[in-house]
């Protein structure tokens, strides 16, 4: 059976994986910042028929158990793969190792220095994002995916140490962060798209479900690709990604299929 999106999907998580320390033969460079649980929760959905992938993921987890929350992972719908465990970083299996050096790795340089917390998803937004860029409680909580009054508590301990401070925009309550320049210079490298990777997993596993209309002819594949392409727009929006546009009506299948290929260059 033809999966085209799925094939995709899959050199997308294998890339990424490669971005922080999996091996992978196929390692893309990405100017996005990687969400961990994000990650975790697309290869649970395209890696099910790749044992080599899933057991390098669950090696790769096994080892360092402290940068994966397990609680986040869990409100995003995915499992941990494997049992996360202390593991003596010498006697790490399927070659797994942890690479943060690179502009992509900036979630896990910030929870390396304060955490896997709320308050470390808060900050990552915040210095991938320009200097002076606001957001409500509401925005934070869903950009970094936690729950609001998680967020709430979290901001209220970054107020307290001078990280963030509060600002009025029009009727509602914004925070931005005090001081932009110094975290970004702590944290960097940091990518120059401000994409969320949250945004972007979602969008990739909706494009998966396409693969069960692969063999209708093109009229239904485009129908579908159209409706799917619809669906995905309010989380594009709030995740800054371009979706394809969409120039005729049985154009949208083969949009969709080279935007998927093209990822995540495409999605900026």
């Amino acid at each position: 059976m033809s999966r085209p999106f799925h094939e995709a999907a899959t050199g997308f998580v294998w890339s990424i994986w490669g971005e922080i320390g999996v091996p992978s033969v196929e390692r893309r460079t990405v100017d996005v910042a990687i969400d961990l649980e994000a990650l975790i929760r697309l290869t649970d959905v395209v890696g099910a028929g790749d044992p080599r992938l899933r057991s390098h993921v669950a090696a790769w987890t096994d080892a360092f158990p402290e940068l994966v929350s397990r609680a986040r992972l869990k409100r995003l719908g995915g499992e941990v793969p494997g049992v996360v465990q202390s593991t003596p970083r010498g006697s790490i299996s399927g070659g797994a190792s942890l690479d943060v050096a690179r502009v992509s790795a900036v979630q896990l340089r910030i929870r390396s220095a304060i955490g896997v917390s709320a308050r470390a998803e808060i900050v990552r937004q915040f210095v991938v994002d320009s200097a002076g860029t606001r957001h409500t409680t509401s925005e934070l909580a869903r950009l970094a995916g936690y729950t609001k009054r998680n967020v709430e508590k979290a901001l209220v301990s970054l107020e307290r140490g001078r990280w963030v401070t509060k600002v009025l925009g029009g009727a509602s309550l914004q925070w931005v962060l005090a001081d932009h320049t110094a975290l970004a210079s702590l944290f960097s490298p940091l990518p120059a798209s401000n994409i969320s990777f949250l945004a972007l997993a979602r969008i990739v596993e909706g494009l998966v479900e396409l693969d069960s209309v692969a063999t209708a002819s093109r009229r239904v594949r485009s129908a579908a690709a159209r409706q799917i392409l619809s669906e995905m727009q309010a989380t594009a929006d709030w995740g800054n990604i371009g979706l394809p546009l969409l120039s005729s009506t049985d154009g949208a299948w083969d949009a969709a299929l080279a935007w998927s290929a093209g990822l995540p260059s495409t999605a900026r």
